[in-house]
């Protein structure tokens, strides 16, 4: 089973496709039971596509890459620039617009993670001072480097995540026994 995350987030500027395709065993052994098991996996892969937008948004605030490594830290030029001289100011969060334009959609058997901020892939993978031309006046485009500040990918906790929702569709799919039906329908009598 595939989860690729091809963010609809195109950079239009660079033309940045992020695309993450994850094969877990175990998290396909779980899916096959749970399609064995009730023929239909579309609730538990919308739980799973709620997941990584939430893991995702996550780490907008925490400022951190899917491998927990901190962003670098804004310049001194960006702080200035920004609302309030930069004061409070987070990383990528200035608007919250690429944080909370984080979305999913099921495709088949595919979760696609992505947004439609067309700057994604530029904060994602990072650009040079002027790698996407100049203005009219001449300056660079962008005016300064903007490092890679990754945040759509798959970590551990992601896995952790996946297969603790999988596990429980299934321990929900269950079948009663006979005796727990029996039961059932005891206790409705009385």
């Amino acid at each position: 089973m595939e989860f690729p995350f091809s963010p609809a987030g195109l950079d239009l500027l660079a033309m940045t496709v992020i695309r993450v395709d994850v094969r877990a065993d175990e998290t396909q052994k779980l899916l096959a039971e749970l399609q064995r098991r009730t023929g239909n996996i579309q609730p538990a892969m919308e739980g799973i596509g709620q997941i990584l937008v939430s893991n995702t948004q996550q780490r907008f605030v925490d400022q951190v890459d899917p491998d927990n490594h901190e962003w670098n830290k804004l310049s001194d030029i960006t702080l200035a620039r920004r609302r309030k001289g930069g004061s409070g100011a987070q990383i990528l969060r200035d608007t919250g617009r690429l944080a909370s334009g984080i979305t999913y959609k099921v495709v088949g058997g595919t979760v696609e993670l992505g947004t439609n901020v067309v700057y994604a892939g530029t904060h994602q993978y990072g650009a040079k001072k002027g790698s996407y031309g100049r203005t009219r006046k001449g300056g660079p485009i962008p005016w300064g480097d903007i490092p890679a500040r990754p945040f759509f990918g798959y970590n551990d906790q992601d896995q952790a995540d996946v297969l603790e929702l999988l596990q429980r569709y299934i321990d929900a799919s269950r079948p009663q026994s006979w005796w727990q039906r029996f039961l059932d329908l005891f206790r409705r009598l009385f």
